[in-house]
């Protein structure tokens, strides 16, 4: 039973750390591969090749072409170089006033834009793809441009896990598909299948996936193009993962495609293939080999520098280390997914996406009003067409105002509401300190008609403790924060208390207080600020007896974790005493408290009394 507890407790830690999105990658523990045309990895003999045909071509055209296959060659493993002849490919195709050369310029930079998250720019160059086929009528093309916008919607769904984005993706992948049927285009009809593939699988049509898949598979080696069949045998080991739950069969579709991307030196293809292999595996509780496929993942995950594939790859690694029981290294794991998850769309950016789709209907919508207004000249149309634009200017006006009165009042809601929480938590701290004051004046009442001194003093050293918990909430209700303190100013009044319930004055006692940073959490206040009377109460009791010139010494560091040291100038401590009095209540509070807080506290003779209290960076954390 214990061990299964401690078992338990670890893994709710570990899922509790983990972000939404992040869980939501264990659950769907990949990306499906998808084909974009973007040109498989060629080898770096055959790019220099091309460069050097490139150097020896005068022609606009030929030297068009040649740039966008070296930018297409680069694009899978290379994207600064890819880039770069990115750049080279629109300039050249633009001066060669060829609209099918310039069309595929625009193809590769959308295919270039979505693989670095900016789908604005993807979906405009797409756009600008079509315009040039349409006005060529290149629909083999076109089939192509329609591969590439599902794929662009098929991201945009998972980065905000809209499944309307994910639809919109299946339909351009079926009208590819229609179009690549039409103009006989193979490469296109199997990219189309294996695209509809990943749309049906997100929109959880499992059965509908598999047969996308298997139809993509047939035609791929049926036509033998062997590079797509290893995207598709990747996605089809994907379903006996996370439908059939045929583990065995999915890992020999995923050890196919593994030969055929290393054939084609497809770094990412090989990246999700062992990352697949690596979950396969895990789920046969395999675990050795399963760590073993997803740290190739990652290695080539950072070596493509793709913040998406190293957050899935880091993903895949913290879930089979989980699972296999190497806690501190699946912490390790999912403190960088952590990370990587930050550098990738959040959620908040779903307004940014509605605005990119808003754009590029409307765009598409004014060049229709623009064909039909050159069809019909008449004038009862045109005026009927502006009238219906200002109908809608006016509508979509009166709505932004609606909206803008609706969030007005809301902000205006929420700042009542966060001053009324404002005060009653003041209030609270207030009724807190008043009910701890009257605590420590029934303490003072009772000790005064004791007679046993050590009862005595046991009471007060309560009543100071209750005091010095008071100060706190005192602080927190004249203060307009409630969630922090100015430590340095409680510990500050907290030795003054002191000091004067012990008969000390401050003109002859020196206090030399530091502080680095003066605001602190008020649940780490609370336990510091009790450990704190602890210690200095011991000083007060013990140190100053004899001492000349009485002086206490208490720095606060906190740039590298927290560090607390308290000195005093007394005679020192008897160590031996200290370490035998295991039933002293004053050193239970300390351990427990220290305990508590994830600290580790220690004390020994330094010219006086010295304590230090040490919480390491990892700890604070989980306390602060």
């Amino acid at each position: 039973m214990g061990n299964w507890l401690k078992l338990s407790v670890r893994k709710l830690y570990l899922l509790c750390w983990l972000p939404s999105s992040a869980k939501a990658a264990m659950k769907n523990f990949s990306i499906l591969y998808f084909i974009a045309f973007t040109g498989f990895a060629q080898k770096p003999s055959q790019i220099d090749s091309l460069k050097k045909i490139l150097a020896a071509t005068s022609d606009i055209q030929r030297k068009t072409k040649i740039v966008q296959d070296i930018c297409e060659a680069y694009s899978r493993n290379q994207p600064d170089s890819a880039k770069k002849y990115l750049e080279i490919a629109q300039d050249f195709s633009k001066k060669s006033m060829d609209k099918k050369l310039e069309g595929r310029s625009y193809h590769l930079a959308a295919n270039f834009f979505r693989a670095q998250n900016e789908f604005e720019k993807s979906l405009q160059a797409s756009q600008k793809t079509i315009d040039l086929y349409e006005a060529i009528d290149y629909k083999r093309g076109l089939g192509r441009v329609y591969n590439s916008i599902g794929l662009t919607y098929k991201k945009m769904g998972d980065s905000q896990k809209v499944a309307a984005f994910t639809r919109k993706a299946l339909m351009f992948s079926l009208k590819a598909i229609d179009m690549a049927k039409v103009v006989e285009d193979t490469n296109g009809l199997i990219s189309g299948y294996n695209n509809a593939g990943i749309a049906y699988r997100d929109l959880k049509e499992f059965r509908k996936a598999e047969d996308a898949y298997k139809l993509g598979l047939k035609n791929a080696e049926k036509y033998k193009v062997d590079r797509d069949a290893g995207v598709l045998h990747a996605n089809l080991g994907q379903i006996y993962i996370d439908f059939e739950k045929e583990y065995d069969k999915a890992i020999i579709e995923l050890e196919k495609s593994l030969v055929i991307h290393a054939n084609h030196n497809d770094q990412q293809g090989i990246e999700h293939a062992y990352r697949s292999l690596g979950k396969a595996f895990q789920m046969k509780k395999e675990y050795k080999k399963a760590i073993a496929y997803a740290q190739k993942s990652v290695a080539i995950a950072h070596s493509l520098k793709d913040i998406h594939r190293l957050f899935n790859a880091y993903g895949i690694l913290y879930g089979i280390q989980e699972d296999a029981g190497l806690y501190k290294e699946a912490l390790a794991s999912l403190k960088i997914a952590k990370q990587l998850e930050d550098s990738t769309l959040r959620v908040d950016k779903t307004k940014n996406i509605a605005e990119i789709e808003s754009k590029y209907q409307t765009e598409k919508k004014e060049l229709e009003i623009k064909s039909l207004n050159e069809k019909n000249a008449l004038q009862r149309n045109q005026l009927a067409f502006a009238g219906l634009g200002l109908l809608v200017l006016m509508g979509l006006l009166g709505t932004l105002y609606w909206q803008y009165k609706k969030i007005k009042e809301n902000r205006s809601q929420i700042q009542k509401q966060s001053d009324d929480l404002k005060l009653m938590m003041k209030e609270l701290h207030h009724r807190v300190k008043n009910n701890l004051a009257i605590v420590s004046s029934l303490l003072k009442i009772q000790s005064s008609k004791m007679e046993d001194e050590k009862a005595v003093l046991a009471v007060r050293q309560g009543q100071q403790r209750v005091e010095a918990m008071s100060l706190i909430h005192q602080r927190l209700y004249q203060n307009d924060k409630v969630s922090t303190i100015n430590i340095k100013e409680y510990i500050s009044d907290l030795v003054d208390s002191l000091m004067n319930a012990y008969g000390h004055e401050v003109d002859n006692f020196e206090v030399q207080l530091s502080v680095e940073q003066e605001e602190m959490d008020v649940d780490l206040a609370i336990s510091l600020g009790l450990i704190i009377n602890e210690l200095i109460t011991n000083s007060f009791k013990y140190a100053y007896a004899e001492a000349a010139h009485p002086t206490l010494k208490i720095t606060l560091k906190n740039k590298v974790g927290l560090s607390l040291e308290i000195q005093d100038n007394g005679p020192g401590l008897d160590m031996e005493r200290w370490n035998r009095a295991k039933d002293s209540f004053g050193k239970k509070l300390i351990s427990g408290l220290t305990k508590q807080i994830g600290g580790s506290f220690t004390i020994e003779n330094q010219n006086g009394t010295y304590c230090r209290l040490y919480i390491s960076p990892e700890k604070m954390k989980l306390v602060a």
